[in-house]
Parts: structure tokens; C-alpha cells; sequence
């Protein structure tokens, strides 16, 4: 089978059950995986390139594994995209903490249930200033990418052994307003049919490389010479919430195709 850094653990592990061994055997910090209650909170979640950051590994260790029990890589594996976090939180981080929230979702897991919602849930009781600290036995890579989407910053450090706190500070510097997302997440028409009706009148872009800002300013500077008659295929990491406002006030349609967690297909093309 044929992988590549964004391909889903969960994925692996249907497709050869030696795959849960071979990654706890790389160090003690994939043990949890053997763990049924953890396997089936975490892998389905976590990617590849996820699962080297949780384990303080490089992605090109985690991938030399996986080869040796059949799996093909795609890909630079040379290279982590999402480096380890620091193990302590920083006095900058420290500073106007005083109101924290402690949820230890410990006991959740132990119950055999999953914290997501829970979480979720405490989040949204959270007050202006507050901070919310999760206390679990591993970095929640998956939530982490959630709530960093709805404007919380987050930091994470390891007090002791197989303990793991991470905190949430909501920042409204970063939060975007999703209600132009939730507009394109309605949308009906057929992205497969939009895109045949252009027939050859496409042309392709790939941003998932680009640093922020990058991709949308490549997508706008794209659009400025775009014939009105043809769409602009994009493959992007995610929607990207920054720029659907700038594309609603120049009369652009997007649709979208998410084919990974990490690889959605846009098309963006002048509205009728």
C-alpha cells in the first residue's frame, strides 16, 4: 500500500493489524497505541506526520518503520512539517494565565469513552480571559488543529512522565468568523459536474507547500487574470477562511472536495 505524510493511522492499521506493534516499538511514547481505548480515540485522527510529532520522532524514523512491514512512502520523509512542541511553557505563555480551567480527561479514557465532546462542550462555557487546560497522556494533535482554526492559541507542556497539559487561550486577533464557511459548506451544486462543464478552460495551482500568507495571495493574484469563462483548480491544505470574504466581494464562486485532513480541492470561478 501507498502512503504518504497525511495518510490517517487508522488507515495503516486496517490495512496490516502489525502496524500497531511496529510503531510502539519505535519508542515508549507509542505504547498508547496498544491501548484499545486510545487506538480508537487517536487513530483516526492522527496522521502520519501527526503521530512523529507525538511521538518526538523524525517523520523519516516513523516511515523507515512502516517500510519495513510492506507500506510504500510518497514524499519527502527528510523533513517535519509540525516540529515538537517545547517541553515547558515559556513566561510569555505564563503570563496572564491567573484564570485557568482544569479539565483532566484521564479518567474519560480510562472509561472508555472519548473526551472530544466534552472538551468541546467546556470550551464553549469559557469566559473572557479564561484559559482551559487539558490534562491527558498525550498531545491532542487533532483538537489542537480544532480550536487553533476557531482562534485559540495553545501550548503544551510535559510535567512528569506520561503526563501531558496543554492550554487554550482564545485570541481574537486570530478568531475568523465562519459563517462564509458554513455558506460554501451548504452549497449544492456538483463540484465533479462544475468542473467537467469548464472542459479544458482550468488552470491549476498547488499552495499546500506555501507558507501563510502565500497561498492566498498566489489564489488572488491568480484570479486577477483569470478569464470570466474559466475556474481556477486549487489544491489547498484546508478551506481557507481568510480568504472566502475576499472572494465574496469580487463575485467568485468556491466549491470545495476535502480528500485528506490535510488536502482539500478547491474551485473558484466568477459567479453567474
Amino acid at each position: 500500500m501507498k502512503i504518504n505524510k497525511n495518510t490517517r493511522i487508522s488507515t495503516l492499521i486496517n490495512e496490516n493489524e502489525a502496524t500497531i506493534d511496529v510503531i510502539a516499538s519505535i519508542n515508549k511514547n507509542f505504547r498508547k497505541l496498544k491501548n484499545p481505548i486510545l487506538r480508537k480515540v487517536l487513530a483516526p485522527r492522527v496522521t502520519v506526520a501527526d503521530a512523529a510529532r507525538v511521538g518526538g520522532v523524525s517523520l523519516e524514523t516513523f516511515i523507515e518503520k512502516l517500510k519495513s512491514i510492506g507500506f510504500e512512502f510518497e514524499g519527502d520523509p527528510s523533513v517535519n512539517e509540525n516540529p515538537v512542541k517545547p517541553e515547558k511553557i515559556s513566561e510569555k505563555h505564563i503570563e496572564g494565565m491567573d484564570n485557568i480551567v482544569v479539565l483532566d480527561v484521564r479518567p474519560t479514557l480510562d472509561s472508555g469513552e472519548d473526551p472530544f465532546n466534552i472538551i468541546m462542550k467546556t470550551v464553549k462555557t469559557l469566559k473572557d480571559g479564561e484559559t482551559l487546560k487539558i490534562v491527558n497522556t498525550f498531545e491532542p494533535i487533532p483538537l489542537i488543529r480544532k480550536l487553533e482554526s476557531k482562534g485559540y492559541e495553545s501550548w503544551t507542556e510535559r510535567t512528569e512522565e506520561g503526563v501531558v497539559h496543554t492550554y487554550f487561550k482564545f485570541n481574537p486577533e486570530k478568531y475568523v468568523d465562519d459563517e462564509v464557511e458554513q455558506k460554501v459548506r451548504t452549497i449544492k451544486k456538483d463540484f465533479d459536474e462544475v468542473l467537467a462543464g469548464f472542459g479544458h478552460s482550468v488552470r491549476k495551482i498547488d499552495v499546500r507547500q506555501l507558507e501563510m500568507p502565500e497561498p492566498m495571495v498566489t489564489i488572488l493574484k491568480e484570479l486577477e487574470t483569470l478569464p470570466d469563462d474559466w475556474v481556477l483548480y486549487v489544491d489547498h491544505k484546508k478551506i481557507p477562511q481568510f480568504l472566502l470574504p475576499e472572494l465574496e466581494k469580487r463575485n467568485f464562486e468556491i466549491l470545495y472536495k476535502e480528500i485528506d485532513c490535510n488536502h482539500t480541492i478547491l474551485l473558484i470561478f466568477k459567479a453567474d
